[in-house]
């Protein structure tokens, strides 16, 4: 026995408060549902858990780009089938002409086809998404729009810009224009009116086609970059989330101890007692 230093109090309170500390670890895991609160909890687990949580944001960003540019497309989209149409209308009008037609006639053609032709230019500059006109790009340096398509260093796609504004809808040598069919048609040459709109379809539908796969591409990213992104976050809750019945059974475990600690700190801090007792005998 000992009275100044009451050894077995304190090795009680040692393991006590060892159970009190993992009891409350349990209780912290339980309640955030996170098994790694801390990096001391898993140095290596929580270097990993924050590289894939970088990862798994930088997809759900892309995934965001992946869908602004596939809406951009569809906007590109509506204004070139409001081109094509208009196109194939100007042709239309074009065969007509070369017809058995009177003079206040071909005026009618000409007047329809001029009015075309403005609401060529008008869906052409009128197009845009966020700003963007894809198709009425008057800045030649820009040919395209570069958009990040992953979370990786070097992931990006390539929207090209055009300009399909009448100007630009030229025949195959690039000297004349859309703009100048009325002149062809006033002056007879249907069949070189006719080789100009199909050179400006041509064009419109090369473009439309692009767009197209660009746009198929764009939804396949976007598809496996949704995949991605479970498979992220599934190998994120494996390493850092909780196992909640395990720690439930911790938690029970350490609870019992803490009391057990607490009943056993009683019975050894009355042995100091007990010594002075046996000293009172000694008289």
């Amino acid at each position: 026995m000992r009275l100044t230093h009451n050894l077995m109090s304190l090795n009680v309170y040692r393991s006590y408060n060892k159970s009190l500390n993992e009891q409350s670890k349990s209780m912290g895991k339980i309640s955030s549902g996170d098994k790694i609160a801390r990096s001391m909890d898993d140095p290596v687990g929580m270097g990993q858990r924050e590289y894939m949580r970088m990862q798994l944001r930088g997809l759900q960003m892309a995934q965001k780009n992946m869908q602004d540019g596939i809406s951009m497309l569809q906007a590109a989209e509506g204004g070139l089938d409001s081109i094509t149409s208009a196109l194939n209308r100007i042709r239309e009008l074009t065969v007509s002409a070369g017809g058995a037609k009177e003079g206040d006639d071909k005026a009618s053609i000409q007047a329809e086809i001029d009015q075309m032709i403005k609401s060529i230019d008008t869906v052409a500059k009128g197009t845009e998404f966020n700003g963007v006109k894809l198709l009425a790009n008057e800045d030649p340096s820009l040919n395209h729009i570069r958009m990040a398509s992953g979370s990786n260093v070097g992931d990006s796609l390539n929207i090209p810009m055009n300009n399909l504004t009448s100007d630009n809808l030229t025949d195959k040598t690039g000297a004349k224009s859309i703009k100048d069919i009325s002149g062809m048609i006033a002056s007879g040459k249907i069949g070189e009116a006719l080789d100009m709109t199909d050179a400006a379809l041509d064009k419109v539908l090369s473009v439309r086609s692009k767009y197209g796969a660009l746009q198929n591409r764009m939804e396949s990213l976007y598809n496996i970059q949704e995949e991605n992104s479970l498979l992220i976050e599934r190998a994120d809750s494996n390493i850092g989330d909780a196992d909640i019945a395990e720690e439930m059974m911790g938690l029970a475990k350490h609870n019992l101890l803490v009391e057990a600690g607490n009943a056993m700190m009683v019975q050894t801090n009355r042995l100091p007692q007990d010594v002075l007792r046996v000293l009172e005998r000694v008289r």
